[in-house]
């Protein structure tokens, strides 16, 4: 199951209780399904669950004799649920229990929170859709009609920042792509569980990608030091080849030796294997001094062979 049918799942089981909110949230079921008018008030859903509960709530609105059509079909290879009311009586008699269709603004025919927030649940339920935030935010709704999409992105821009419109064929669609938002506005239509979990993804998603970074790094730090140890003991190498350890001063030959036992170590690492410890830049300062012999050797032959 898609998380966005989750969302709807919870919508679904969350129905509001108040006659305000449940005329509400039948409203946006109505006006943002397949079609709302007097002559045609019709669903088309890949959901049955969906398809379900739109004609349970257009039983409840309709004249008890409303005829209520509802077939199966198969679109491009998916199965389609299609729940219709063809009388054009019973049609009237919802838009009339639903205050008329469209004509007035969705801001200004709810003007609460808590009524906006149930008519967007229904809307949600028949034409929204967001991807699994495992691999992306994006949270839409594929709205019909411009004018009616251009309510919708006022609507919303009045509780979250950052929504946006575009068109796509032949709808309309007002999305969000920001986690935060989008995480608000599952809350503010009462999907508060989806909300959580899209949290607890973000934060597995943080921890996933903080230790990646340190991986990286780690392995960065580690290739850093196998090279640098690698110079310095091809260094030290032809200094004993030249010139004899015994060219060294004490101190100098003292961390030639360790060097050459142990090129596996980083400097802080190394400090600790002389007989008596020293500091990490006092390592440093004794390989970057055979370093220098090693380039003055390096200069000597270059010089000689020319």
């Amino acid at each position: 199951m898609s998380f966005a049918q989750d969302v709807k799942l919870e919508l679904m089981q969350a129905r509001p209780k108040a006659k305000a909110l449940r005329l509400a949230q039948a409203f946006g079921l109505f006006a943002f399904a397949r079609s709302f008018s007097p002559d045609e008030v019709s669903l088309r859903s890949e959901s049955i669950e969906v398809a379900e509960y739109y004609r349970n709530t257009l039983r409840r609105l309709v004249p008890r004799n409303a005829e209520i059509v509802e077939k199966e079909l198969s679109l491009g290879g998916k199965k389609i649920f299609s729940v219709s009311l063809p009388r054009a009586e019973d049609r009237k008699a919802l838009l009339t229990r639903l205050k008329g269709g469209l004509e007035v603004s969705l801001s200004e025919r709810f003007p609460t929170p808590e009524e906006r927030a149930a008519m967007l649940s229904g809307a949600f339920l028949v034409c929204g859709n967001m991807i699994n935030p495992e691999k992306s935010y994006h949270l839409e709704f594929i709205v019909r009609e411009q004018p009616l999409a251009e309510e919708l992105l006022e609507l919303l821009n009045s509780h979250i920042a950052g929504v946006g419109l575009t068109r796509r064929r032949n709808s309309w669609v007002v999305y969000s792509k920001e986690c935060l938002q989008i995480e608000d506005l599952l809350t503010f239509m009462g999907a508060s569980r989806a909300s959580l979990a899209m949290i607890e993804i973000e934060i597995i998603k943080d921890v996933r990608n903080n230790a990646m970074r340190r991986t990286n790094c780690e392995t960065a730090n580690i290739d850093k030091t196998v090279k640098a140890a690698s110079s310095q003991v091809a260094d030290i190498q032809l200094i004993l080849d030249t010139k004899g350890l015994e060219s060294l001063p004490e101190q100098l030959r003292e961390a030639a030796l360790i060097r050459l036992e142990y090129p596996e170590l980083s400097l802080r690492e190394l400090a600790g294997a002389f007989p008596t410890p020293i500091s990490r830049s006092g390592v440093h300062h004794r390989l970057a001094a055979l370093t220098k012999i090693a380039q003055s050797i390096r200069e000597e032959q270059k010089e000689g062979g020319a």
